[in-house]
């Protein structure tokens, strides 16, 4: 579980360095990231699947 921490820890680190982001910039990325899942989440199962 260690090994795998670390292995996202350096890729996210490579992503923000590659990007110009801050780490303010990243969390924000994450939070447009996390509400677009959410919203196409929405749309396929409330509108197109009748749930």
């Amino acid at each position: 579980m260690k090994e795998l921490i670390q292995t996202h820890k350096k890729l996210i680190k490579k992503v923000k360095e590659q990007m110009g982001f801050s780490d303010y910039g990243m969390y924000w990325l994450a939070f447009l990231e996390g509400g677009l899942t959410i919203w196409l989440l929405d749309r396929l199962l409330f509108h197109w699947l009748k749930f």
